[in-house]
């Protein structure tokens, strides 16, 4: 009778343990979708794979950039990064490019580029 009452005893005590947590299963799951994601958007897209960046004055904003004959983008104002004057950057592949800037009134900005990795350069337009 003892056994029937102990066993008895043991199955409702076990009836009133707390159930295990499922919480850190949960947060390893979470954390690693939010790496995956976090992964992804920055593996496609942003500023960082940008090679090629222009600054010039404020008579340069607005200018249409060309690079090889392809419309590439415009400079636009660089006054929310600090910078007076105007910025545009862009990525180009390794090897020789015909940059050109064109704005209406102003003669065209045009350069050759042994282009390798990087590069910084200044745009000056002339009336």
């Amino acid at each position: 009778m003892t056994a029937i009452a102990t066993h008895t005893a043991t199955a409702i005590s076990d009836q009133y343990l707390p159930k295990r947590s499922q919480a850190p299963k949960l947060w390893l799951v979470v954390a690693a979708i939010v790496l995956l994601v976090i992964f992804a958007e920055t593996r496609t897209s942003g500023q960082c794979n940008s090679n090629l960046f222009l600054n010039g004055d404020s008579e340069s904003v607005g200018g249409i950039v060309y690079v090889d004959g392809t419309r590439l983008g415009k400079i636009t104002s660089a006054n929310n990064s600090g910078l007076s004057g105007g910025a545009f950057w862009c990525h180009l592949s390794n090897g020789y490019h015909l940059l050109e800037i064109k704005k209406p009134g102003y003669k065209t900005f045009s350069k050759s580029l042994d282009f390798k990795r990087q590069d910084y350069l200044g745009v000056s337009l002339e009336h």
